[in-house]
């Protein structure tokens, strides 16, 4: 035994047989450990179309490395409080997807512990309708355990406790991220590994939630909003919302560089309405969520969860296929309901795709699209998101480009690069307005961005701020071979905001949303935090153009707003 040993020693390429044995033990108990770790999410799958986890290369890996430390560390104890830790953070997750139809984020976590006696008795009522998610994860996780108690005693496997480094770094990334991100970066997707969000969801609350005082938000004292069923021809119904697109960078809306020279020719022959728009929020996280659920008012978290005007789940009940294709991650589908699509694509489904063709990728997946009688069709493009040049730096027909030398100064640079990807918006755009126009029958296309961009402006820059450069997004429209007055209600507007094009888009899908809090002319732009006290600036329409208020916390707002119906109360 201890020439052997020796010998594999010194000659670690030549091990002996004992050895290359002890380590084919190891790489198979960590790939089955693997196997275990995410198992449950494919267990839940059997019982539950709500969790829509899918495998990433990157966190399988991930998750090898860490299998493959447990094993290496050999302490049964500390690797079996570890599963506990983690088996309970996945029952939590599981529960969640489950019953709310989405993952589980940080704030999430905040509100079970706030009202845990009303989830346990929640919990409980309904768990004839949940009974699985206990068996998803208690059967991967009693395995593991098991093997973990049972094989290293009874089975010889190399064994180092630098092991112990890996399972730090694996299980310390996400809190140490967590002290300098906010929490859009932790936001949870509905495809990825449930193990992947927990580890996002429980990082971020354990760092900047927990032992924490709650946001203590003065309840939203709105009127109830009222949805009304009414008749509609349309059978296709279109929503492009493209990252980081500020209104005064388009040609089409007076920009003095023509930025969009196909956009400028449909609206040139009459075919286009253009308008200047209001972001509902200064992040994707923020704005999204508001236009899809079709929010107004700020400091309405429950219409977020319960989601009872949904674009998505209206157009459902409305007998529409409803489609969400995203250039971007995953993530983004939190809180814009998930659980009411039918088909559901984003840039971690075709990774290679993107990578090589951009947000024309997204002109390929809908080519393959295979359309039902009537659809709704929501398409994310990134092409003006940071860094512009690689959106459209391999573009290989012609654009009109500036100069973005590094000489440049950075103002001048930025900007350049920025116009230059607006100008490959307006080719894509115009690739998906041609499969648009071979669709038959009534059919509606809304363009718009999620938010603006700062380039520069007073020593700004990205789109965090609530500033006019960042809340100022256009609304474009085109409409075909429905009534001409479909289009009246947003072309006798000056400015047309989310929320705005969002009610006009439910007409469209065959729903009226009356909203007795509204007060015409008056429109609001909510922080980059989804949820909890947060910015929130009032921006009222007036002769001379759009007047912003002061911003002001939502706590504050709430607070000083009248008890019975908020804003429309003078």
């Amino acid at each position: 035994m201890s020439l052997s040993l020796a010998s594999f020693t010194l000659n670690p390429f030549n091990p002996s047989s004992d050895t290359r044995q002890r380590i084919l033990r190891l790489m198979a108990l960590t790939t089955l450990s693997s196997l275990l770790l995410m198992a449950d999410d494919f267990i839940q799958q059997l019982f539950t179309a709500a969790n829509q986890a899918e495998l990433e290369l990157r966190f399988v890996v991930v998750v090898w490395l860490f299998s493959l430390a447990l094993w290496l560390v050999a302490m049964p104890r500390l690797v079996t409080a570890l599963l506990v830790l983690l088996g309970g953070m996945q029952l939590i997750q599981l529960s969640h997807i489950s019953f709310f139809g989405e993952p589980l984020s940080g704030p999430d976590i905040a509100s079970l512990f706030s009202d845990f006696a009303e989830v346990r008795e929640t919990g409980w009522h309904s768990f004839a309708d949940h009974w699985h998610v206990l068996l998803a994860v208690l059967l991967p996780y009693a395995a593991l355990i098991t093997l973990h108690r049972w094989v290293p005693s009874r089975m010889d496997l190399p064994r180092s406790r630098w092991a112990l480094l890996i399972i730090i770094l694996v299980l310390g990334a996400k809190p140490y991220r967590a002290t300098y991100r906010d929490l859009s970066s932790f936001m949870p997707g509905p495809t990825r590994s449930g193990l992947h969000n927990s580890f996002n969801a429980f990082a971020f609350y354990a760092v900047r939630l927990a032992f924490r005082p709650a946001d203590a938000l003065p309840p939203a004292p709105f009127l109830p909003y009222v949805l009304k069923q009414q008749p509609s021809e349309a059978r296709h119904v279109w929503l492009v919302v493209a990252d980081s697109l500020r209104t005064d960078r388009l040609g089409v809306l007076g920009y003095e560089r023509n930025t969009t020279p196909n956009l400028n020719r449909l609206a040139e022959q009459g075919q286009l309405l253009a308008r200047p728009g209001i972001a509902a929020g200064v992040s994707t996280a923020v704005s999204l969520p508001n236009l899809l659920n079709l929010i107004r008012e700020p400091g309405q978290a429950e219409l977020l969860r319960s989601q009872p005007h949904n674009l998505f789940s209206l157009a459902r009940e409305a007998g529409f296929r409803t489609h969400w294709l995203s250039a971007q991650e995953s993530k983004l589908l939190s809180h814009l309901g998930s659980r009411h699509l039918d088909v559901s694509i984003t840039r971690e489904d075709h990774p290679l795709l993107f990578f090589k063709r951009h947000d024309h990728a997204l002109v390929d997946l809908l080519a393959r699209q295979e359309w039902a009688e009537r659809n709704f069709v929501v398409l994310n493009l990134r092409t003006a998101h940071l860094p512009y040049e690689e959106n459209y730096d391999q573009h290989p027909e012609p654009l009109p480009l500036w100069p973005t030398a590094r000489q440049l100064p950075r103002e001048q640079r930025q900007a350049n690069a920025y116009d230059n990807a607006v100008g490959y918006l307006d080719d894509v755009l115009a690739e998906i307005i041609e499969q648009f126009e071979q669709l038959e029958g009534e059919r509606y296309l809304l363009i718009t961005g999620d938010h603006g961009q700062l380039l520069g402006e007073q020593g700004r820059w990205g789109h965090n701020d609530l500033l006019p450069e960042v809340a100022e997004v256009p609304i474009l429209v085109l409409a075909r071979e429905g009534d001409a007055s479909s289009l009246k209600s947003l072309a006798d507007e000056r400015w047309v905001s989310h929320y705005e094009a969002g009610i006009w888009l439910a007409q469209r899908l065959g729903w009226q949303v009356s909203n007795p809090n509204q007060q015409v002319g008056e429109h609001f732009i909510q922080g980059k935090q989804l949820f909890g006290d947060n910015m929130i600036k009032r921006v009222v329409e007036a002769p001379e153009g759009l007047r912003y208020d002061e911003p002001v916390l939502l706590s504050r707002w709430l607070k000083d707003l009248p008890a019975a119906s908020g804003p429309s109360i003078q």
